[in-house]
């Protein structure tokens, strides 16, 4: 270990001589001699020595006390030695903050210890003002803020972080009680904490609080609070907070986002599984409704035969209404697309919306005039102002209350806030129907679109399921605000639409009865389907050629191409189903690319009007259909 190097000043040059060679006994290096204040201070400042050991009384010119003051403030630790020891002497002496007083004469031990003691001291105050100097620029740069508070709870200490979180000058809110930071309603259970602290030294707890900005908003806070009352120089309780606000919120946006992808996926599920459900119901109803009206069409039938099969009908028309309203859910309802005002659609429907909310509701009409189109079915648009008209009729109960119907048009994009649905991009149509009714809590908003969940007595429960089914049809979205006691807002967002209102895009013609000839084939891989197929269309004169599915299909058409007048086909079959066969026939030479095309779904004709239209027009059947219908399409297919 290197020696520490002394710096000797004494004006005495016999004196200085002598403690040099005391100090080379002692094993200690001599920097230089010194024989002034002013010598003393130039050496110091080009050797930078461990040491000085500086002598009060130096003669004329700077002193050794004005010297050591100076020495000490280059770092230079100043023991004295003097032959003085009067109070005013000492009192002058220690201004100067010496590290060691020595009276002469002294011997070597002495002058060792004092030595090694000034030297250890120093070295033990440099790595202390080293680590507080470590300790001050970590707190004055963390991103947390600390807070040392006394036995009162009154504010000793704040961190600059405090300052920059809270808006509060360095400072400004020192002497001030804690708790005035601390939003209202989170006082207690930090004053709980406060006194539940200080009867644990060294103990910790941790909370979250809302601590008040200076400009009057909160900041959540995750503060840990310190029990440091018995550590010397702190004697407080430390209290270290981190600003969590936006992390907060972006776990809160996070946990909406999941919850609206677990919505989506739910509802699409069971969307999946409702379409399932009423395309294969769809085609049991075939087998009733079909045979009910090929058994009326019959001469002679008894009046009480008559009247049993009509019911029949009914009941499978009924059945057939519910089938639709699961199709509708599943977002592949029956569609008659056209270009919708919906300010004339809610106009039209004014005289009927009266006869469904109660007496005690008004009900308010907000239309935006030049509302642009929307592409849509208006039974199905009319089917949803409905259901919403009817919720919000339930929700004001036996109360007074306003029902509001506005339409207008909004900013859309992927980023709108919709509980279901995909928002449209760019100008979007809307409908809103907003009631001051009960309201709706969270819970409760999270399932409003589950079918079969209603918090009405009695019901089925499918009129919002079918309201978010239709939407999702019409590629929109849907928006909903509540709040208990605030009432409840249906926002309904759609696509607008390039072309005029009014214009049609599938036309049908009224079924009338009628003879003919020529082949018609028939391809469903359902045989109550082929029977009453086969059997209306025998009726009218045609032979019936029936496949099973799309290849034995194509199989029989190229067979017998020239006898075949028009195609029945399935759009959903094994092995291949409707759509690939239109392909196949489209895609080769005449006739199977003009043939006429009748295209039949449990679905619903939103699939016809969409990907397979690209293969010209084409003529659609929903299942399940009458003898009747079935004969008016092929009508029309024929041109006949």
């Amino acid at each position: 270990m290197t020696p520490a190097q002394i710096l000797i000043v004494e004006d005495e040059a016999i004196v200085a001589m002598d403690l040099k060679l005391h100090l080379q006994d002692l094993g200690y290096g001599v920097a230089a001699l010194a024989a002034s204040g002013e010598e003393a201070l130039a050496l110091a400042s080009r050797l930078r020595p461990g040491l000085a050991l500086m002598d009060i009384s130096l003669g004329s010119g700077m002193d050794g006390i004005e010297a050591a003051r100076r020495l000490q403030a280059m770092g230079v630790p100043v023991v004295f030695l003097t032959a003085f020891a009067d109070e005013t002497t000492l009192a002058r002496a220690k201004e100067s903050g010496p590290y060691g007083y020595l009276l002469k004469p002294f011997d070597e031990r002495t002058l060792h210890s004092t030595i090694e003691m000034a030297l250890y001291r120093h070295r033990m105050e440099r790595e202390l003002k080293a680590s507080e100097s470590r300790l001050r620029a970590i707190i004055e740069h963390a991103i947390d803020l600390v807070v040392i508070l006394d036995t009162s709870g009154l504010v000793s200490y704040s961190s600059p972080a405090a300052g920059r979180l809270l808006g509060y000058e360095i400072g400004e809110r020192i002497g001030t009680p804690a708790l005035d930071l601390v939003h209202p309603e989170d006082r207690e259970i930090c004053a709980q904490t406060l006194a539940e602290i200080l009867r644990h030294p060294g103990e910790s707890i941790t909370i979250e609080i809302r601590v008040m900005h200076k400009d009057g908003t909160p900041r959540l806070m995750e503060a840990v609070s310190h029990n440091a009352l018995e550590v010397p120089g702190v004697h407080g309780i430390v209290v270290n907070a981190r600003d969590i606000t936006e992390r907060r919120q972006a776990e809160l946006d996070r946990q909406r986002m999941d919850a609206k992808v677990q919505q989506a996926q739910k509802l699409e599920s069971l969307g999946v599984l409702a379409g399932g459900i009423a395309h294969d119901f769809n085609n049991l109803l075939m087998g009733i409704m079909g045979h009910a009206g090929l058994a009326l069409m019959e001469s002679g039938i008894e009046p009480g035969m008559r009247r049993r099969l009509q019911q029949i009908e009914v009941a499978a028309t009924r059945a057939a209404d519910l089938t639709n309203q699961l199709l509708a859910y599943s977002g592949r309802g029956k569609f008659h697309v056209e270009p919708l005002s919906l300010s004339r659609l809610v106009d039209e429907m004014e005289n009927l919306l009266e006869t469904v909310i109660t007496k005690k509701a008004l009900i308010e009409h907000r239309h935006a005039p030049d509302l642009p189109p929307i592409e849509g079915d208006a039974t199905q648009i009319r089917q949803v102002v409905m259901n919403l008209i009817t919720n919000a009729s339930d929700a004001l109960g036996d109360r007074s209350g306003r029902i509001t119907v506005t339409t207008g048009t909004m900013e859309s994009g992927p980023l709108t806030p919709c509980l279901a649905g995909t928002p449209p991009d760019g100008e979007a149509v809307f409908l809103e129907v907003a009631d001051t009714g009960a309201g709706m809590d969270p819970d409760t908003l999270q399932r409003i679109f589950d079918p079969f969940f209603t918090t009405k007595f009695t019901g089925r429960g499918l009129g919002l399921a079918a309201v978010l089914g239709i939407m999702r049809g019409h590629r929109g979205a849907v928006q909903v605000i509540t709040r208990p006691g605030h009432g409840t807002s249906f926002r309904l967002l759609f696509p607008r639409s390039d072309r005029a209102a009014g214009q049609d895009t599938l036309e049908g013609q009224p079924a009338r009865a009628y003879q003919s000839q020529g082949a018609i084939l028939v391809v469903d891989d359902e045989e109550s389907v082929r029977s009453v197929a086969t059997a209306t269309l025998e009726r009218c004169g045609f032979t019936v050629l029936t496949a099973t599915h799309g290849r034995d299909g194509l199989g029989i058409y190229r067979e017998q191409a020239a006898a075949i007048r028009a195609i029945v086909l399935d759009l959903t079959m094994p092995v291949m189903g409707g759509d690939e066969v239109l392909q196949e026939l489209r895609a080769g030479e005449a006739p199977g690319a003009t043939v006429p095309v009748l295209l039949s779904s449990g679905y619903s004709s939103a699939e016809v009007a969409g990907n397979l239209q690209r293969h010209g027009p084409l003529h659609f059947l929903q299942k399940p259909y009458s003898p009747g219908d079935l004969i008016s399409k092929i009508r029309s297919c024929l041109g006949e």
